[in-house]
């Protein structure tokens, strides 16, 4: 029983993950909200963030690559509407 709720939040994890992706991370066009890009004017967040993404591998390696496309995606953003 427990194996099953363990696989239904990493599916829930995985599909927000995948909506975030669509709605923000693979669209350079849109900018972030402002909210996301007070938090990234930081640049120790993203090293914690990396942190986090290797113990999310050790877990679920599908929600590590998921986690890893937005960070170089909020990356990518941050050079593009930073500048």
């Amino acid at each position: 029983m427990i194996g099953n709720i363990e696989l239904f939040i990493r599916y829930i994890i995985i599909g927000i993950l995948s909506a975030y992706l669509l709605i923000y991370g693979l669209r350079p066009s849109i900018p972030y909200p402002e909210y996301i890009l007070e938090l990234a004017e930081h640049y120790w967040i993203i090293i914690i963030l990396i942190i986090i993404n290797y113990y999310l591998a050790l877990w679920d390696l599908k929600i590590a690559l998921l986690v890893t496309l937005s960070i170089i995606a909020l990356i990518f953003d941050l050079y593009t509407f930073g500048n």
